[in-house]
């Protein structure tokens, strides 16, 4: 960056990704790291509603985690019941659960606090 900036004669330089997936990607590394540093390595569940954009899926499996979608409701919220199942299921491995806000058809997630504390 300071060599950019240097040759371009600006004060400084960023080089920050302009995509949101690699925003989705960095945040799925930050937290496989989180649980490696507490010797939780095998946390590599990420949960993913079944109305996400497909880089969410994409960029937790190059983050090295397992894929389990959730169902959606036919308002196109997260269906509570099942993320709650699939939260239990898997919790031994349970890394993240990865959910756009408002989602990739618009909607504002009315669960979102309790799908916050099933993960927590």
């Amino acid at each position: 960056e300071g060599w950019l900036a240097e040759i371009t004669g600006f004060d400084a330089v960023t080089l920050q990704p302009n995509a949101g997936s690699q925003g989705e990607y960095a945040g799925l590394l930050a937290i496989r790291a989180y649980h490696r540093s507490r010797g939780e390595g095998n946390r590599t569940v990420c949960l993913i509603p079944s109305s996400a954009h497909g880089t969410n899926p994409a960029s937790a499996a190059m983050a090295g985690m397992s894929v389990v979608v959730v169902r959606c409701t036919e308002d196109g919220n997260i269906d509570l019941d099942d993320m709650s199942a699939k939260a239990n299921e898997h919790s031994k491995n349970l890394a993240a659960l990865m959910f756009t806000y408002p989602s990739t058809h618009g909607v504002y997630e009315e669960g979102a606090r309790h799908l916050c504390a099933l993960i927590h």
